[in-house]
């Protein structure tokens, strides 16, 4: 037997065993009673495993690459290497930040660092570079070419053809990188901010089961804190402007001073590796993947959106000054920490419309529910429990089935805020899902009011976790990108599947599947109140109509955001002043002023995982819009065109172009005419 064949044989076998005692891994690494130090031992056997996986790759001969067989062969091979080390990597994060014991999340997060050390080296992998460089496959076979053009360019743009001696900066710059991304993150999510209430009083305007809820100090204080189930229904709905002002102001100091001097470590780091590589800023490296191409293009798009919302934003930023001086005649701006409190009194007092009085409809367990029958009937799937061990025990796990009762992946509920999570609502892919390899799986990681079922005195059930109807909102966002990954996670090869579009795409089903919980019929399925009654049709006409205000300055609220990654990541670190740039961007684009003494970008974290990225969010918006349209068109629940949705935009994952996906589907090429129109409804 040739050299090259048995190479092939031997990596087979390791990986056909590496399959086996990943998925023996991954139980383990979610049981509750795991201990950090069987987690160091289980990285570290993990860690061997791949790294032999990695020699046998490399050592096979790339002159042996001249059939199509071989070639074919040799890319499964890799592809195999790949999955197993996402696998590993993705575990490690989850439980980084998920897992309830403190020492297993810093195991796992040193883990991680471990992981992506390894995948640094093998992005940059001479030996297998050279080996896909001659693959010669069957033009016929579009996915594996696909495929092959896909690893091509991200070896290229790792610096894998670059001299040896940038090279081994580069990986220096990759692996610094990832550790003060981690470092970033957990900045963030260990710094929880709190102001303490003194009075009855100081608590008039919120709902009396958030006032139940609230934690209280040594000295019998109750705490509002800066985690999202505290501070944003106290932003909305306390009458208190000072502490509205004083919450806000610690919400937006999170993470620092430690913040400041990582982010200027990342974005320093990252624009030498952009400019390692050729490029003349790390926006320009970031964008060149996506839909944008380049960031001349985003910041062009930036403005023209800030443009399209300018006239709008300027009638609610009105309307809000107005409100505001029915309390404080002298007032000529409105401040971030007052912008959530007036526009519920806009709402109010224009559109007859309390958001609390919505919230009594949204029971946790109930929205949950909802959620799973209306995905389930639109989709035609099937939503059922799937036993296996989770992290902890408000974590619930399920799996996505067809009506016929054919597994399309698997996926955890972790919905509560508790000490030491990830703070924010994201979905968390945890396994790709590969044909005939492996099933997707993914979890969704939010902090939702969490529900207590047990009785009280009276019989009567303790807490519903009643949501905001925002929360609801933000439910089906997340659950959009979950579907995307499961329904999507069946191509040939992981590096198309699951939700592996341009990264500028990503967005765009989440922000499709959010329209739902604005349509009457989908929500009088599950919107019911502790007394039976389905939510009023003349409230959800209310919510409706009082929906569109504020979406301007929302929007430039959002360029802001978007114009700040953006340029974080296009101006010479040398030139760049952190809180400067924002006050001047902040001036530039949002309708709000800069707060005094704070310090936003030492928290917003999507400066490390969308980096100059974030017009992505208002990108996809645009594209989700017009695929939205078809759905006004046709109905919100035809099945027939949320099939081919589902057959055409989800299924295919990353197999085609996310821009030929979205035209398949509409006709033609998207367009910003439905998002106009949206932004301009009255």
């Amino acid at each position: 037997m040739p050299r090259y064949h048995l190479l092939l044989l031997i990596l087979s076998c390791q990986l056909l065993m590496a399959c086996n005692d990943d998925n023996d891994l991954l139980a383990k690494m979610l049981e509750r009673d795991i201990e950090a130090t069987d987690l160091h031992l289980l990285c570290d056997q993990d860690q061997q495993r791949l790294k032999k996986q990695l020699a046998v790759l490399e050592a096979i001969p790339a002159s042996s690459q001249t059939g199509h067989s071989d070639s074919i062969d040799y890319l499964n091979q890799l592809d195999d290497f790949f999955i197993q080390l996402d696998n590993s990597y993705s575990a490690m994060q989850l439980l980084s930040n998920t897992h309830p014991n403190g020492e297993l999340r810093s195991a796992a997060s040193d883990c991680q660092k471990k992981i992506s050390n390894l995948n640094t080296d093998v992005s940059l992998s001479n030996a297998i570079y050279e080996q896909l460089n001659i693959i010669n496959l069957a033009t016929d076979d579009k996915d594996a070419v696909r495929f092959q053009k896909k690893l091509l360019q991200s070896y290229v743009r790792s610096g894998v053809n670059q001299p040896a001696e940038t090279r081994k900066i580069i990986r220096q710059l990759q692996n610094d990188i990832a550790e003060l991304g981690q470092l970033f993150s957990k900045n963030i999510r260990d710094d929880v901010r709190h102001i303490a209430i003194q009075s009855a009083d100081d608590l008039k305007g919120l709902p009396q089961d958030y006032i139940d809820k609230l934690d209280r100090n040594e000295q019998g204080q109750q705490l509002i804190t800066t985690d999202y189930p505290s501070v944003f229904p106290f932003l909305r709905y306390a009458h208190s402007d000072q502490h509205r002002h004083a919450i806000y102001l610690q919400f937006l100091n999170r993470g620092y001073p430690n913040n400041e001097a990582v982010l200027e470590a990342i974005i320093t780091k990252r624009h030498q590796l952009a400019t390692s590589l050729g490029y003349k800023s790390y926006a320009a490296y970031a964008t060149e993947t996506a839909m944008i191409e380049n960031p001349e293009n985003a910041a062009e798009f930036i403005n023209k959106v800030n443009l399209l919302a300018t006239p709008r934003a300027e009638r609610d930023y009105a309307q809000l000054l107005a409100q505001l001086q029915q309390t404080q005649a002298k007032a000529s701006t409105v401040g971030n920490w007052q912008k959530s409190f007036l526009e519920q009194q806009v709402k109010k007092q224009h559109y007859q419309f309390d958001s609390k009085a919505i919230r009594q409809y949204f029971p946790y367990q109930q929205v949950k529910n909802g959620v799973f029958d209306l995905v389930g009937e639109l989709f035609e799937l099937k939503i059922v429990e799937w036993q296996t061990p989770v992290w902890d025990s408000s974590v619930t796990a399920h799996q996505l089935q067809t009506q016929q009762g054919e597994t399309l992946g698997y996926f955890y509920l972790d919905m509560h805020p508790r000490e030491g999570k990830y703070k924010h609502a994201a979905h968390f892919g945890i396994q790709t899902g590969v044909a005939n390899k492996q099933l997707p799986i993914s979890a969704l990681i939010c902090n939702f009011p969490g529900a207590d079922q047990s009785l009280n005195e009276a019989g009567q059930v303790n807490d519903l976790g009643l949501m905001e109807h925002s929360q609801v909102e933000t439910f089906l966002h997340e659950f959009g990108h979950l579907l995307h990954s499961l329904i999507g996670g069946h191509q040939s090869w992981s590096g198309l599947s699951g939700i592996a579009t341009e990264r500028d795409f990503v967005e765009a089903p989440s922000q499709l599947l959010e329209q739902w919980v604005w349509d009457y019929d989908s929500l009088q399925r599950f919107a019911i109140n502790a007394d039976g009654e389905a939510i009023p049709k003349p409230l959800v006409d209310k919510m409706i109509a009082a929906r569109d205000f504020g979406v301007g300055t929302h929007i430039r609220n959002q360029m802001f955001y978007a114009a700040l990654s953006l340029n974080y990541y296009s101006i010479a670190p040398k030139s760049l002043d952190l809180k400067q740039t924002l006050m001047q961007l902040q001036s530039q684009y949002s309708p709000f002023d800069y707060m005094e003494d704070t310090h936003f970008y030492a928290n917003f974290g999507h400066l490390f995982g969308y980096s100059a990225r974030y017009y992505t969010y208002m990108w996809s918006e645009v594209i989700a819009a017009d695929l939205f349209s078809e759905f006004e068109q046709q109905g919100l629940m035809n099945k027939t065109l949320a099939k081919r949705y589902r057959d055409q935009v989800l299924a295919p994952g990353g197999s085609q172009d996310a821009a030929k996906l979205v035209e398949t589907f509409l006709g033609r090429p998207f367009n910003y005419q439905a998002f106009n129109e949206q932004l301009n409804a009255e």
